[in-house]
């Protein structure tokens, strides 16, 4: 799997907005969601970023700590814990053989996975 696909995943299924930012409870309604998807996409494209720039060790060696670790001395702004489940689950999504099919009518996501059973 792509490390941006990692990533999106990671996201998506670890990032609590109200946790990492609060302030969005003060935000009108009708700004919300823009306000949420800038967010989203900046703390995406900041990742990616420091991901590639020096995360390789850390990919490599599937050492989630060492890059929250990175990712906190980077700049990204998330709380530690959240930080981390994001990283553990880039590392266990990086290492899969997966496709993404489509999302299912109750929001589920289905991939595609080809692994090795030894």
């Amino acid at each position: 799997m792509s490390i941006e696909a990692c990533i999106a995943h990671a996201i998506r299924s670890d990032l609590d907005i109200i946790e990492a930012l609060p302030e969005v409870q003060e935000v009108p309604v009708e700004d919300l969601e823009p306000y949420v998807e800038h967010y989203v996409v900046q703390v995406q494209e900041n990742l990616r970023n420091v991901i590639l720039a020096q995360g390789e060790p850390y990919l490599r060696s599937s050492d989630a700590a060492g890059l929250c670790a990175t990712c906190l001395e980077a700049g990204i702004v998330l709380p530690p814990a959240m930080l981390l489940r994001m990283c553990q689950t880039i590392m266990q999504l990086q290492s899969l053989d997966a496709r993404f099919i489509l999302d299912t009518e109750e929001g589920k996501s289905l991939y595609y996975v080809k692994m090795a059973v030894g």
